[in-house]
């Protein structure tokens, strides 16, 4: 296990984990690319020994999977470091949550967030921290890319993390901001990091009214009983929302071919081409399992000329706005590497009593 110590002398430093570095380009079988079996989700459950009637528990952690990112859990905040893509990534992942809570009505919530005067709440500009009010829960948060980002526009952040090493550097790395350390400016939002799993924090009864978990599902060892835990967290009229990469060739192309063996922009074996979920799987895999109502897929994509990641058209035929040249890409063709998924729980869908839950 990586000290405190050595993550911090080593925050950052910029380098590729010899152990994760491979020679030669893997050459999977032409039949690999052209199958047309769909991918299903089978959901492998352990049972327990509780006298109660407890429906049995959801194992979803992939030791090996853990133990590749712990490796690497020193550079989660270097730019130039392994983890430069998921820097680049997070502007257009933010506004992509902001556009779909927005969508939802998840946003109206911090129209009366402190806005009584005399009530013992302190007020602030919905502009400046427009997910206020909001309890956000960031399964699989690596280093807190996404979760501190989302905490400085206001939300109430849970972020969990199955890695020990990760939630280390998470917690050094927002003792940095003054909106996070609690010492400083003062913010609606909030920052908690647990070294804990989903479906541990599911037994202790939590719900949250925003679910996020990006970039995670390809890497657990069970995605249906992973989508059925998410599913479970969200409060009724809550919202789940994913991002993954499609399993095609175009995204093996992309993100194996070209990021891990030729550009070596992220170590290799950072991904595996059969664990990636095209969208209709995952679309169905979300309706059937986090029983969700999905509202929303959306495509991104990484421009080379700009050297940025964009949005591209959602399945509504609705452009990204945001003016870039993948804007003009619509399905499937948008969807065929990384994408989106945005999806809400219907009030009635609540399978822990909200009145009990904890965010």
């Amino acid at each position: 296990m990586a000290s405190i110590g050595r993550i911090t002398s080593r925050i950052t430093r910029i380098s590729t984990p010899p152990h994760l570095r491979r020679t030669g380009i893997p050459q999977p079988a032409l039949a690999r690319f052209l199958t047309t079996t769909p991918r299903t989700f089978h959901s492998h459950t352990t049972s327990t020994s509780s006298s109660n009637d407890k429906e049995d528990a959801i194992y979803t952690v992939n030791k090996d999977e853990i133990a590749k990112f712990a490796a690497m859990s020193d550079e989660w905040w270097a730019p130039q470091g392994p983890f430069k893509m998921l820097h680049l990534m997070n502007p257009p992942r933010i506004r992509y949550i902001r556009n779909r809570l927005q969508a939802s009505g998840a946003l109206s919530k911090n129209l009366a967030f402190g806005a009584g005067k005399g009530d013992g709440k302190e007020e602030f500009p919905v502009g400046r921290f427009p997910l206020q009010g909001l309890s956000i829960l960031d399964v699989g948060c690596g280093g807190g890319l996404l979760a501190e980002a989302l905490a400085r526009l206001g939300a109430k952040v849970t972020a969990l993390d199955a890695s020990v090493e990760n939630i280390q550097m998470a917690r050094i790395h927002a003792t940095k901001d003054p909106l996070l350390n609690g010492n400083g400016l003062s913010a609606p939002g909030s920052l908690e990091y647990r070294h804990q799993t989903a479906e541990q924090l599911l037994e202790q009864g939590h719900q949250f009214d925003v679910v996020c978990s990006m970039e995670v599902i390809e890497h657990v060892e069970n995605p249906a009983g992973f989508l059925k835990v998410l599913g479970q967290l969200v409060k009724p009229e809550g919202d789940l929302i994913l991002s993954t990469i499609s399993r095609t060739p175009l995204s093996y192309f992309l993100t194996i071919f070209c990021a891990e063996h030729l550009m070596r922009m992220v170590p290799v074996g950072t991904h595996h081409w059969s664990k990636y979920i095209n969208p209709d799987e995952l679309h169905k895999g979300v309706e059937e399992l986090s029983k969700c109502e999905v509202l929303n897929i959306q495509g991104i994509g990484f421009n080379p000329l700009s050297g940025q990641w964009e949005l591209t058209r959602s399945r509504d035929g609705n452009g990204s706005k945001e003016g870039g040249l993948l804007g003009l890409m619509g399905p499937p063709l948008a969807e065929a590497s990384n994408y989106f998924l945005a999806a809400k729980k219907p009030a009635a869908a609540a399978s822990v009593d909200s009145s009990s839950a904890s965010s």
